[in-house]
């Protein structure tokens, strides 16, 4: 009797070439999750170094009367802390009973 030998297709090439598109995948999918929880922790840092300079302008205003003419006089008189290798601190003070426009910009990209 012959025998009748069928010739076996061989899968290997194609699951190492699946294996190797899911590892990518992966790392992608990693990198990106990393990358957004980096941009929101930089945002919420932003917002809260914000709102802290709100609060000791407010305390200013609420104690002498009129809004500070600097970020400096909030520093030397109200224990203000910014943190210049992080930020650009952009703050304009209008007039002595207008808040001032303030905003934070970071200093490296992210």
């Amino acid at each position: 009797m012959a025998r009748v030998f069928r010739e076996k297709k061989s899968y290997g090439g194609l699951k190492l070439l699946l294996f190797a598109a899911a590892a990518c995948a992966c790392v992608v999918l990693m990198w990106q999750v990393m990358s957004s929880l980096g941009q929101s922790q930089q945002d919420e840092s932003m917002k809260l170094g914000k709102e802290a300079i709100i609060r000791a302008t407010v305390q200013c205003y609420s104690i002498e009367g009129r809004y500070p003419e600097s970020l400096g006089y909030l520093e030397e008189n109200y224990g203000l802390a910014l943190d210049r290798g992080k930020y650009v601190y952009h703050y304009q003070a209008i007039g002595e009973n207008m808040m001032p426009s303030i905003e934070l910009l970071p200093l490296h990209g992210v």
